[in-house]
């Protein structure tokens, strides 16, 4: 298992610095949230993708997602707006290979919301015909495209692990993947477990966090209703070896290293109850 931060949490300071804090703290890898003041798709350039390739050497550490800012912006995949999900399919294939050329395996996605007056056969239609499309972009790049599941109250359109299923299901790509992010399953009063026992190695990756049990919190690990000891100690139970990466932006804004210092304490305190090698 190795374990990862978002630059979502470091939004006010530069690529660079979060790639030495991560250094600093212990962790593998920094997923790069792709925001104006990271890895925007639109400001993207070779030179962009050399600066971050350089980082991943320097620093020693991976990319082991790219997450293009995407919710409440006019790029809905699964918009009844046949111009809206035109160009949410077009940035996302532009993600894609964002994420190739810096050397990252895996693109997050996100089903935004669609609004309230669509059918849900409508809505899901369209959902699946743009993930083909992207996944059919993804094909030869070495990209896996990674569908995200929200609370229900950011979009109702993926929010639990079955409707990960049937995306998958129904899109029938080798490229498509599914995530975790701790927060739908508290949202829905889902078992984490289930996300295992229904994706297997379809699963590839996982947001971790604490949560008020109401909203979409995503606050540091020793505050909330979760025991995400136990979180990280069930994830381990079944078998699962790729990233776990903190999203704590509802905490992170004001004091990012302060804020990483606790959650790197948390975790090596974790690390060492459940038995976990790790360098924190």
């Amino acid at each position: 298992m190795k374990f990862g931060i978002m630059s979502l949490d470091f939004k006010r300071l530069s690529l660079e610095e979060t790639f030495y804090l991560a250094q600093l703290y212990g962790f593998d890898g920094v997923e790069i949230f792709g925001s104006r003041c990271h890895l925007y798709p639109d400001d993207y350039s070779e030179e962009v993708a050399e600066e971050v390739r350089n980082l991943q050497k320097k620093y020693q550490l991976e990319v082991p997602m790219y997450t293009p800012l995407a919710l409440n912006l006019p790029l809905c995949i699964c918009s009844p707006n046949e111009k809206e999900r035109e160009y949410g399919i077009a940035y996302y294939q532009k993600a894609v290979r964002i994420a190739s050329e810096i050397g990252c395996r895996r693109l997050l996605v996100v089903a935004d919301h669609p609004g309230y007056f669509s059918a849900d056969k409508s809505v899901w239609s369209w959902l699946v015909g743009s993930m083909r499309k992207i996944c059919s972009y993804a094909a030869d790049k070495g990209v896996q495209v990674t569908i995200e599941p929200l609370t229900p109250m950011e979009s109702p359109v993926v929010s639990t692990v079955d409707h990960c299923v049937r995306l998958l299901e129904d899109v029938d790509s080798p490229c498509l993947y599914a995530m975790m992010d701790i927060v739908p399953p508290t949202i829905v009063k889902e078992p984490i477990s289930k996300y295992f026992s229904m994706l297997g190695d379809r699963l590839n990756y996982i947001h971790i966090c604490n949560n008020d049990g109401v909203t979409d919190a995503h606050l540091r690990l020793d505050t909330g209703i979760l025991p995400v000891t136990d979180v990280i100690n069930v994830i381990q139970k079944h078998g699962y070896q790729g990233y776990v990466t903190t999203e704590l932006y509802s905490e992170m804004y004001y004091d990012p290293e302060l804020m990483l210092s606790n959650t790197a304490r948390y975790l090596k305190n974790a690390a060492s109850e459940l038995g976990l090698k790790h360098r924190f």
